[in-house]
């Protein structure tokens, strides 16, 4: 048989009993990935982290958020009041403070989960502009007051002792005279006295 036929009909059978792609089945542990999704390559957490804080620099802390809990909604509800979506915006955290003072002391950068940052910054941007975005058109330019706000200690998505965490924010505040109460932002981290959002995702 002609050399160039013996080849020819070798990398047929490679080809024909090559394994395809393996792909990720689902795994509880890792929600964030779907069946179907092929596995091309794993880095470990520090690459991960790398990558996301490339072009950033390490912030010594938090800023441009509030004091407290509650001094953190009353400037989200002012800056709602004046459908100021720069000023809202601040008070949220900034990509390298979530990669540099965050990420690190959550729950999804250790094992099991060792979420790729840049996954979980993108889903948090995402239901962050769109509340963002729900919380001005229900109430940007009404005039509101803040009566109070209770929020609950958050011990599971935090295992680093640097940053802490409240969540199930529920703002109680008066709009345009009428008495209201609800979700309208998410959780909120604080560090060295300083607080800010996560985002703000809400349940309007």
């Amino acid at each position: 048989m002609p050399r160039f036929l013996t080849l020819a009909l070798l990398a047929l059978l490679i080809a024909c009993t090559a394994e395809p792609p393996r792909e990720q089945a689902f795994d509880p542990e890792r929600p964030w990935r779907k069946p179907g999704d092929v596995i091309d390559s794993i880095f470990p957490m520090e690459e991960y982290l790398r990558r996301f804080r490339e072009g950033t620099t390490a912030p010594t802390g938090l800023s441009g958020g509030a004091p407290s809990p509650d001094s953190l909604a009353a400037r989200v509800l002012a800056a709602v009041s004046a459908h100021d979506s720069a000023a809202l915006g601040a008070l949220a955290l900034t990509r390298s403070e979530f990669g540099w003072l965050v990420f690190p002391e959550h729950r999804y950068s250790a094992p099991p989960y060792e979420l790729d940052p840049a996954i979980f910054w993108l889903q948090i941007q995402a239901s962050s502009q769109k509340g963002a975005d729900r919380l001005l058109h229900r109430y940007g330019g009404q005039a509101l007051t803040l009566r109070g706000v209770s929020c609950s200690r958050d011990t599971l998505q935090l295992i680093g002792t640097g940053v802490t965490m409240q969540s199930g924010c529920v703002v109680r505040f008066t709009a345009d005279g009428t008495d209201q109460e609800g979700q309208l932002f998410g959780s909120i981290v604080e560090r060295d006295g300083v607080a800010k959002l996560v985002g703000f995702a809400n349940d309007l």
